[in-house]
């Protein structure tokens, strides 16, 4: 009867989730809650598992580079719990240049989503935005597994939220999508709180 359980009960475990997993509804009421509420309709529980895709791991970026990026790019980075890792949602979208503490954007249409790990010096890109499919924020759940937030358009043209959940240790992203279509982002859209706290020109 015991081995009849813990076969059961590591079946369960090894399920891969079709929604969003309850354990991690926390962080959509804490860090992602501006973003929750930038959409009329929201509901976690209406969110269903769509694919899930590999690291693009296609624009390896050179170490080298490193302390000069910091010096653009890291109050809108966003860092692991232990500070081994980060996500960049911004820097080739944006393409800052510092005069001082004003930042001059020159803006692309698409975007390009990076991570950072110290310890395996992996710093590659991980996903690529468009205009039709883009990243809003980024948390970190622990300090290999992270959350993403975004939009895609929707048959109507209207921006549908979408959740893309992260894993480092498999190289991995799990997508998550609404079909609720009144469900979307409201007219004034979302601007994570890292952007407001820069004065940048350009955008």
């Amino acid at each position: 009867m015991k081995l009849i359980l813990s076969f059961l009960l590591a079946s369960v475990c090894l399920k891969p989730y079709s929604q969003v997993p309850d354990s991690l509804h926390i962080h959509f009421e804490k860090e992602l809650n501006q973003w929750t509420h930038s959409f009329r309709n929201f509901k976690l529980n209406e969110f269903k598992k769509t694919e899930t895709v590999s690291f693009d791991n296609n624009y390896k970026q050179n170490l080298k580079n490193l302390h000069s990026f910091l010096a653009i790019y890291k109050p809108i980075l966003t860092f692991s719990k232990d500070s081994s890792k980060f996500i960049d949602i911004y820097s080739y979208q944006l393409n800052l240049e510092r005069k001082g503490n004003i930042y001059e954007a020159n803006p692309e249409i698409d975007q390009a989503i990076y991570l950072f790990d110290k310890k395996s010096k992996y710093w590659n890109r991980i996903f690529f935005g468009s205009v039709g499919r883009w990243i809003d924020d980024v948390c970190w759940i622990t300090n290999s597994r992270f959350i993403l937030v975004g939009i895609k358009k929707n048959e109507a043209e209207k921006n549908a939220p979408i959740i893309l959940l992260g894993n480092f240790e498999k190289k991995s992203l799990v997508i998550f999508e609404n079909k609720n279509k009144s469900c979307i982002q409201k007219d004034d859209g979302y601007q994570a709180a890292k952007l407001k706290s820069l004065k940048i020109e350009g955008l």
